[in-house]
């Protein structure tokens, strides 16, 4: 490996990352395709010379000396080599610490959304540790691979609040152990970096309830695509009967994925009923969740929101890969390359399929967001509701799209 001002440590880690991307997987990880490579393809867009280049070009202005430096490096290498094609190929460590608060960016400002000190809600943050906010954000986009605006947005929101990623940016520094945001007037909000905060909760009960019925309309929150989230079918055909509905909306905001046959009854349940339909997202939805939307599509549903997470055409399909001997970085591969088809989402599970392609099929296809919904900066800081939520009710009230 011809890579000039890297450790030893560091070059050996990352011949190990590269080495387990182009080995095959083996039977134990993969009954069915167990001569691919554990990720399909991750030459698709780069070859190792040109990766190789450029990670001599980022080592000329850029210094790696310790675990931190190195985990930014990596993140930037998946970025380079993943374009707009894969989300899904990630590292990450696995002493993650995330504080009790959340962000949202609002027309390119950074609000708390969330937090165990209610007074903060709506604050404005200036800057984290003495450095400006815009240089952290763009220190976070260029190691963030996304295929749309709204995953880098929402990558923005994940990374502000978590220790590691934090840390791991160059501008960044904690050399009393802690992390301060600097907010609007002079406040500030600081947690310390070794202590644990798994037991603060930032969530009302009432946010976590699946099945909200507002007049004629029932609402079944969906937020990941786990076994915990399973529709009842019996339960929403009753609630249906019940209280005479005439609209279904599946709220899928912040699903990012998992088991994309849970929804599966439902959507054929839907198909089937005479009923609006309706789907919610935002810049959250990822991954199997982007499946849920294309079968709520297929089906005669209207997606009303705001730009989702991923294209529909992208690789993904992660698990537990492996870990860097020295730097114990944990890090996952994508194993198939996705996309649509006549409202179906299908995949291409082997690299000789993959590489018969022409560049054209890889020219990233968006999720068509019938009713756009936007939140003002003036309308989310004046309200500690659900502004964005309530917005899409209006709209969908508004409306009268029967099938």
């Amino acid at each position: 490996m011809n890579i000039i001002g890297l450790k030893e440590e560091y070059l050996q880690d990352l011949d190990y990352f590269l080495e387990y991307a182009d080995s095959p997987r083996g039977k134990e990880n993969d009954k069915q395709y167990p001569y691919e490579s554990f990720h399909l393809n991750f030459y698709l867009n780069h070859s190792k010379e040109e990766l190789y280049d450029y990670i001599n070009q980022f080592l000329t202005h850029k210094n790696v000396n310790n675990d931190y430096d190195f985990y930014f490096l990596m993140k930037v290498i998946i970025k380079y080599m993943s374009s707009f094609s894969d989300s899904h190929t990630m590292v990450h460590k696995n002493d993650n610490i995330w504080f009790p608060v959340r962000f949202k960016v609002v027309n390119n400002n950074v609000y708390i959304d969330r937090c165990f000190d209610k007074k903060m809600l709506r604050k404005l943050i200036k800057k984290i540790n003495g450095i400006d906010i815009n240089v952290i954000i763009n220190e976070i986009a260029d190691c963030t691979s996304y295929g749309t605006n709204g995953w880098l947005l929402s990558n923005i929101e994940g990374n502000l609040c978590n220790k590691n990623d934090l840390l791991s940016l160059p501008c960044m520094n904690s050399k009393d152990g802690k992390i301060v945001f600097e907010l609007e007037n002079d406040e500030k909000i600081s947690f310390d970096i070794n202590e644990k905060y798994e037991s603060e909760t930032i969530y009302p009960k009432k946010e976590t309830e699946q099945y909200n019925v507002i007049d004629d309309i029932l609402v079944f929150k969906y937020p990941s695509c786990k076994d915990n989230y399973k529709p009842d079918i019996n339960k929403i055909e009753e609630i249906i009967e019940e209280s005479s509905i005439k609209k279904f909306i599946l709220d899928l905001r912040g699903n990012s994925g998992g088991n994309s046959g849970i929804i599966k009854p439902l959507i054929e349940y839907l198909s089937n009923k005479d009923l609006e339909l309706f789907t919610l997202v935002d810049r959250g939805v990822f991954s199997s969740g982007r499946f849920a939307a294309i079968d709520m599509k297929r089906i005669g549903s209207k997606i009303v929101g705001e730009e989702i997470g991923t294209p529909i055409n992208c690789f993904g399909y992660v698990f537990g890969n492996g870990i860097t001997p020295n730097s114990n970085i944990h890090f996952n591969f994508a194993r198939v390359y996705w996309y649509e088809d006549n409202g179906f989402m299908k995949g291409i599970y082997t690299k000789k399929e993959l590489i018969k392609k022409d560049k054209d099929f890889f020219e990233p296809k968006y999720l068509t967001i019938d009713i756009p919904i936007e939140t003002s900066e003036e309308e989310y800081i004046n309200s500690l509701e659900d502004v964005f939520f309530n917005k899409c009710i209006e709209s969908i009230k508004s409306k009268n799209l029967k099938r």
